[in-house]
């Protein structure tokens, strides 16, 4: 019988068979199939690696062809500005060609300013009080220091950075500068409550005057709405009584808003008028308080309120740098901006202004034109791209006819019918491309022996300057037709091309936006705050609101829709008569809102009244090809199912009803190869994709084979292992009664001469 312990195993003890050896021989036979079955995972493995790698090829070639199916890959547009220490010059594929002569006398500013000098950064300063700046509220306290001061200025949210300069004893300063430029983001200081932290700091001296002068007025600071509290917008209390032009104000910022302190300055008599008028800033909308007069208002501000409101300033005690907006000229005309980098001067193009001269304007010429190396460059990266994967292919589906050795991918059909329809894609000539370039090869495009894709520079630039839209057509899909208020938006891989026929567009229903009529005219300033509520699909249904203060007219009213900051994108006012009318910035039913106020109709508010007005647009009807489509706002969208014109997009602009003309689709050897390679690579259904899976599948069923067998092998041990130790035990037992037998036969006696 066999004996173990400790992990040692003796076998054959009773029966002098080595049935150790034979139990693991008998295995060995039933492992074979387990190393066939790994040799074919290898090489599933090595497979599968190949898939992945080629995947990534064609993952690389379809950026590339995804960056040639767009409008904008052939209208790339290149910007040099003459002197690039003066200004520079970004274009996009929106920019327009042309030439402008620059002047820059003035560069935007941040302001900032700095205390007198102080002794160290770390004593105690011995003041308190509290201060505000940029109409955030910072408590002083007499043990802060310059440095924990600088901290707590950094951490209200003032829109200023607090550094601290340290040339020394006696020779430390705390700076503020303002985080944006411009002259409308200079800094404002104040101290609240007769406080005189700010001028014992050095930072402001002298007597109080208008800090952010207007047109025969003056500007307070920012608030976030016209309807709290000062106080509770400031985070401090300030009460008293100020004069402008002689006429006392009561102002008690506990119990006043914005709007509220503009009607008590309209009710004084003192020949002013003030509103409160919204102001963007960036993303969101603030409610600025303005006084004007026939000429600038004399102001009287005994106890700091105006002050606290930023309506008067006391002067800086050091400017080191004054606010200032950038002044240039542009081809002889004047411009200013509150910063250095400009948007909206040269349509589809970014100024950075970098040096100015105010005796002497720097001067540079900037001039913008079409980048054809740039298109060059794009389908030279496609042919690389396009090479590469020949190059991998070369490595991974090749077969060697006298070796009979073959690369992974060789004999794969996903691999195969990719190849072939990447290639037919480079070869064939796009129905409906209009020009004297019917495919790849008249543009310089050419393939050589082993398939590996040419392109002749030279020939293409010639063809690009002397037919871009013919080129452009050989490479993206394109939309023709002549209707000037017909545009060809998009397609889908499901969209077929149309020929030089073309789809006919049929338009049953323009769209229109919503709109609404005030029903009754305002002809006065309004006498109390009111608030309009908007809702709707522009909205994305939920409310938003914007009031307007006492004393508002139809033109302020106006003016701070049109200029608020959500507002401005949804909908426009404006009027007719004395009548206010909005309209939405939507087409059709994604431009439908609704809008309610919180006073009853009368002469002198909005007059849309407290019920609800609703402002409902129509969305664009009409068929394409013949073939239903579903309208959204100006856009028309083939339906799905469509056998000509599924997910084919125009936009309907105008016009009149009715037949508007025939859309040519084409699709060029980019779009094309984009469906084939959205067709090989889709993460769901691609065909390449699929054949990684089923290799998976395969590695991952020899997996589950190999762990069957192994299994089966366990339980064969096992009871091989119990047969040959139920024989060693037989064994011994026999031999154990065959010793007691002979001894029990040795001592008989012996008869008859027989012996033992």
């Amino acid at each position: 019988m066999g004996l173990s312990g400790s992990g040692i195993s003796f076998s054959g003890l009773g029966s002098g068979i080595d049935t150790e050896s034979i139990i693991n021989q008998l295995l060995q036979l039933e492992r074979r199939p387990i190393a066939r079955l790994q040799t074919d995972q290898l090489l599933l493995k090595t497979k599968l690696a190949a898939i992945d790698q080629y995947k990534s090829v064609l993952g690389t070639l379809k950026s590339k062809v995804i960056g040639l199916n767009t409008a904008a890959a052939f209208n790339p547009m290149k910007a040099v500005s003459s002197k690039p220490e003066v200004a520079s010059l970004l274009a996009t594929s929106t920019s327009l060609p042309g030439t402008y002569n620059l002047a820059v006398s003035k560069l935007a500013q941040a302001g900032k300013i700095s205390t007198s000098a102080q002794t160290d950064a770390t004593s105690a300063l011995g003041l308190s009080g509290t201060i505000l700046i940029n109409g955030k509220d910072i408590e002083v306290e007499a043990s802060d220091t310059l440095t924990s001061l600088a901290g707590k200025i950094n951490q209200s949210g003032a829109a200023v950075t607090a550094s601290i300069i340290n040339g020394g004893t006696g020779s430390v300063y705390l700076t503020l500068t303002a985080k944006d430029s411009g002259e409308a983001s200079e800094i404002a200081v104040s101290d609240v409550g007769g406080g005189t932290v700010l001028s014992s700091l050095g930072l402001v001296t002298g007597s109080a005057s208008i800090r952010m002068p207007t047109t025969n007025g003056a500007l307070s600071l920012l608030f976030d709405n016209s309807t709290d509290t000062i106080e509770s917008q400031l985070g401090v209390t300030g009460t008293g009584t100020v004069t402008i032009n002689g006429q006392a104000v009561a102002i008690d910022f506990s119990t006043d808003s914005l709007a509220d302190i503009a009607a008590n300055i309209n009710a004084a008599g003192a020949g002013v008028t003030a509103t409160v008028e919204s102001v963007t800033v960036g993303s969101s909308t603030k409610q600025q308080l303005k006084i004007v007069g026939a000429t600038t208002p004399t102001f009287v501000d005994a106890n700091g309120v105006l002050e606290n409101l930023g309506i008067l300033q006391r002067a800086f005690g050091n400017e080191m740098i004054v606010a200032q907006d950038a002044e240039y000229e542009l081809d002889g005309i004047a411009f200013t901006s509150s910063t250095n980098t400009i948007t909206d001067v040269i349509p589809g193009a970014t100024l950075t202004l970098l040096k100015a001269n105010e005796t002497t304007p720097e001067t540079s010429t900037l001039t913008i034109t079409r980048d054809t190396a740039a298109i060059t460059t794009k389908v030279q990266d496609l042919a690389t791209s396009y090479n590469a994967v020949l190059d991998f292919l070369k490595q991974a589906a090749f077969f060697d006819s006298e070796t009979l050795e073959s690369g992974p991918l060789f004999g794969d059909s996903a691999v195969e019918a990719a190849q072939t329809q990447l290639l037919n894609g480079l070869l064939a000539s796009p129905a409906g491309v209009d020009g004297a370039y019917a495919n790849l090869l008249a543009i310089g495009i050419d393939f050589d022996s082993s398939g590996r894709m040419l392109v002749d520079n030279t020939k293409l630039e010639n063809a690009i300057g002397a037919d871009l839209d013919n080129v452009r057509a050989l490479f993206s899909e394109v939309g023709r037709i002549a209707d000037p208020n017909v545009k060809f938006v998009s397609a889908t891989n499901k969209t077929k091309v149309s020929g030089l026929v073309g789809y006919e567009v049929v338009v049953t229903q323009l769209a229109t936006r919503g709109e609404m009529t005030a029903g009754a005219a305002y002809t006065s300033a309004s006498t109390e705050v009111e608030t309009l509520t908007f809702d709707g699909q522009l909205f994305g249904n939920s409310d938003y609101q914007i009031s307007f203060s006492a004393g508002s007219t139809l033109d302020d009213v106006i003016a701070e829709i049109n200029s608020d900051a959500r507002l401005k994108d949804l909908v426009v006012a404006s009027k007719s008569g004395d009548t206010l009318v909005l309209t939405s910035k939507k087409y059709g039913t994604p431009g439908s809102f609704t809008v309610v106020s919180d006073k009853d109709a009368n002469g002198s508010n909005t007059g849309i009244g407290t019920t609800v007005v609703e402002a409902d647009g129509l969305d664009v009807e009409g068929t394409i090809a013949g073939e239903s489509a579903t309208g959204t706002g100006q856009f028309l969208t083939g339906n799905s199912g469509n056998a000509k014109t599924d997910g084919l997009t125009i936009q309907i602009t105008g016009g009149a009803l009715g037949s508007r003309g025939n859309l040519i689709y084409s699709k060029g050897a980019a779009a094309v190869l984009e469906d084939v390679l959205d067709g090989a690579l889709d993460y769901v259904n691609g065909f390449v994709t699929a054949g990684s899976k089923a290799t998976q599948d395969q590695i991952d069923d020899i997996d589950d084979q190999i762990e069957a067998i192994q299994q089966r092998i366990r339980d064969r041990e096992q009871y091989l292992r119990r047969v040959f130790a139920a024989m060693e035990d037989a064994v011994t037992r026999l031999r154990s009664q065959s010793a007691q037998l002979s001894s029990i036969l040795a001592t008989l006696p012996q008869r008859s001469g027989l012996q033992l």
